[in-house]
């Protein structure tokens, strides 16, 4: 989430916070003279001022937790440092690597896939989708086994795993390139 968004969730969320308890100071008479002063309409009784407090404070929350959430941002690994600076890879730009990979292994197709960097190196996690007649253990093999070289020399970062869920069987007997 951008950080203006942010801020304005905050924002919104401190004003229900001060409404509602605006509410809870009426309901209960805090400030004496406050509720006649406010001229509250005939149907607002003590529960219904309740509720409505209650109501905004758990929007207030909810817009709390989603303002001070950290934001997701697609990471990136150095590939190679030197007097001018350093050259980085996207988590992106991983991903469409893996993609082909998979689209070049024989019998399986693309789900999804993910890459994330860690201290160790990158965990390449893909979910895959097997045709019907292949031998999973050999493809899942191989597929771990290209996906992990190819990373590591296009980018030159150690491949610590690659994990590989077969989410279905495609029953489709068309062959995937």
């Amino acid at each position: 989430m951008k950080a203006v968004i942010r801020f304005f969730a905050i924002f919104i969320a401190l004003l229900l916070i001060g409404a509602a308890l605006f509410l809870v100071i009426i309901n209960y008479n805090v400030i004496p003279g406050l509720a006649e002063a406010v001229m509250l309409p005939a149907w607002a009784e003590e529960n219904v001022i309740l509720v409505a407090a209650a109501g905004l404070l758990l929007i207030a929350l909810i817009l709390l937790a989603s303002g001070f959430r950290p934001s997701k941002k697609p990471g990136s690994g150095t590939l190679k440092s030197s007097e001018y600076g350093e050259v980085l890879i996207s988590v992106s730009a991983l991903e469409n690597m893996v993609l082909r990979i998979v689209q070049q292994t024989k019998g399986i197709k693309d789900v999804s896939r993910d890459v994330r960097f860690t201290s160790n190196g990158l965990v390449v996690n893909i979910k895959i989708s097997a045709m019907p007649d292949v031998s999973l253990p050999g493809v899942i093999e191989e597929l771990q086994e290209k996906t992990k070289k190819h990373l590591e020399e296009i980018t030159g970062i150690s491949v610590r795993e690659v994990k590989v869920l077969v989410d279905s069987v495609n029953m489709d007997q068309s062959a995937s390139s």
